[in-house]
Order: structure tokens, then C-alpha cells, then sequence
């Protein structure tokens, strides 16, 4: 199901999918930073990066907004499936 995802973006963005992963978890360990707000900023760099790279167009923004919520259902994948309770 993630390779159907993965279609979706340019090839040469493959790198900011972890990379929002990370920062989303630098995110998550900001005491201060409440958890509904974490989304919006991988959201954010993901449209800036995309848009960054490969210029200001509606399929780059397109492709930041898919990457970032590739690396939030990524994230929640692995939380859901490895750290759920009462398995």
C-alpha cells in the first residue's frame, strides 16, 4: 500500500519523507510544543522543501503536502502496529 503512495511523488523526493520523520520526532520531544501542532509544521517544511527543489508549482506543493502525510502515516503505521496495547 505505501509503494501506491510513493508513486504519487517525484523520485527525487524520497529523502524529505524521513526527513520530516525526524523532525517530527525532534518535534514530539519539545516539551512545549503541543501535538496538534506537529502536523502542520511537517506540513509546512514538506511544502517548503518540495517547493524549494523543484519550484513554486501546484503539482511541488502537491508533493509536499503527500509527503508529509506519508510521513505521518508512516509514523503512525509503526506506532499502531509495534507499540499497541493489550496485543
Amino acid at each position: 500500500m505505501m509503494t501506491e503512495y510513493l508513486e504519487l511523488i517525484n523520485d527525487e523526493f524520497y529523502f524529505v519523507i524521513p526527513a520530516l520523520w525526524i523532525i517530527g520526532y525532534a518535534c514530539k520531544r519539545t516539551p512545549f510544543l503541543p501535538d496538534w501542532l506537529i502536523i502542520w509544521i511537517l506540513l509546512c517544511i514538506g511544502v517548503l522543501a518540495s517547493c524549494s527543489l523543484f519550484g513554486w508549482s501546484i503539482k511541488a506543493i502537491v508533493d509536499g503536502i503527500i509527503a508529509a502525510g506519508i510521513a505521518v502515516f508512516g509514523h503512525q503505521m509503526v506506532k499502531q502496529t509495534i507499540f499497541r496495547k493489550g496485543s
